[in-house]
């Protein structure tokens, strides 16, 4: 049977491999994440390569880069020859905004308050003539029965991130999917706050496009990620941001627009070696853990900060039912200011952000309970 929770063992060798998390309390990984030792030593191993053997690098680095790819798409349920590595998630999804063949009179819809990067992307096609459509979040939730409203056969996608940077909020991609399939309609999804620390199957939820970038939850290093396209996505995305490395057999230099006949084919030029190694090292980690055993930890520290914060009458700016939550936790205090709330974390070393007006935390698996506990005592005490 399956494990699905982690043993004190691994929480504990996981946090020797964070020298980070040693010397503060971290719970920060919405917004970038601390990196493993063994991501650096993987990023070094690259760089090793290049330093020792630069004229046999490359070949010594597509067998890693190519198990990549295996790792990503066994973690979110693709196949390797649809996922293609990206510098972040504002590239993943220019690659679809300039690669699809818009008509003037197409829509598409994105949520009123989505993160610029899956926002700004889109807004830029209303000078194609494409109409922008905008999904309100009621309550931090976008509803599937709203989205409903604004699709149509002029739909040519929906844009959504999986989890709500402001809210914490987990979208149900499974009915958002199939009321795209109902208007032959891509799914595109920003999987950055959500993947891992969340699990994802991409075909059971009728994703088309998943862009994930690894500075957050994926605990990898900045500047790489990858992307996820379905077969149908894949028909209908062309290469726009074209190199040497988009085609077949680059080395016999023909100059033609013979383009792979994969995903590759989104890789134009050279890769950020280091960062692909420090990415397939942290796939290698998530893998060995467990993307189950990794979810059941962070929502069950979700769970714990809301009891806890419910005893100290600290308020919950968002509640969702289990299967909604995300490891992303909104938090005030009647009264208090959220700077002066994120100050008296600060001040004893425990680092957190302030989004939507409240103090937004986000535990990852490596935190303990005893941390959780404290940075509760100190929300509790603080303004008095």
């Amino acid at each position: 049977m399956m494990q699905l929770r982690l043993t004190d063992q691994q929480i504990e060798e996981a946090r020797d491999d964070l020298p980070y998390v040693r010397q503060v309390i971290y719970v920060d990984n919405a917004a970038v994440s601390p990196v493993p030792k063994r991501v650096q030593a993987a990023m070094n191993q690259h760089t090793e390569y290049v330093v020792q053997d630069p004229r046999e690098a490359t070949a010594l680095s597509i067998p890693i880069f190519d198990h990549g790819r295996a790792r990503a798409a066994k973690l979110v349920g693709s196949k390797p020859d649809r996922i293609a590595y990206v510098q972040n998630t504002s590239h993943g999804l220019s690659l679809v905004a300039l690669g699809l063949d818009w008509r003037e009179g197409d829509n598409l819809v994105i949520p009123a308050h989505e993160f610029p990067s899956n926002y700004l992307c889109w807004l830029q096609l209303e000078a194609q003539g494409v109409e922008v459509r905008k999904i309100d979040a009621v309550g931090g939730r976008l509803r599937p029965e709203d989205l409903r409203v604004l699709v149509d056969d002029r739909t040519r996608l929906v844009a959504v991130s999986h989890v709500q940077f402001y809210s914490g909020f987990r979208v149900d991609l499974h009915r958002f999917g199939e009321i795209c399939s109902r208007h032959n309609a891509l799914l595109v999804v920003d999987g950055t706050q959500s993947i891992g620390a969340l699990t994802l199957d991409v075909l059971a939820a009728n994703v088309d496009v998943l862009v994930v970038s690894g500075h957050k939850w994926m605990l990898a290093p900045r500047g790489i990620g990858f992307i996820s396209i379905s077969d149908r996505a894949f028909e209908q995305i062309r290469p726009k941001v074209l190199g040497w490395l988009s085609v077949n057999e680059p080395f016999a230099f023909n100059r033609t627009l013979d383009v792979l006949p994969d995903a590759r084919r989104f890789e134009a030029g050279t890769p950020n070696g280091a960062g692909i190694f420090g990415l397939v090292e942290r796939l290698r980690q998530i893998d060995e853990l467990g993307a189950a055993s990794i979810e059941q930890r962070v929502l069950d520290l979700n769970q714990l900060l809301i009891d806890l914060c419910d005893e100290a009458d600290l308020d919950v700016a968002f509640r969702f039912e289990r299967n909604a939550r995300s490891g992303i936790l909104l938090v005030r205090k009647p009264g208090v200011p959220s700077d002066v709330l994120l100050g008296a974390l600060s001040s004893e070393r425990i680092y957190a952000s302030i989004r939507n007006g409240a103090v937004r935390l986000s535990p990852h698996y490596y935190n303990t309970i005893p941390e959780i506990e404290q940075i509760v005592t100190i929300l509790a005490r603080a303004g008095r």
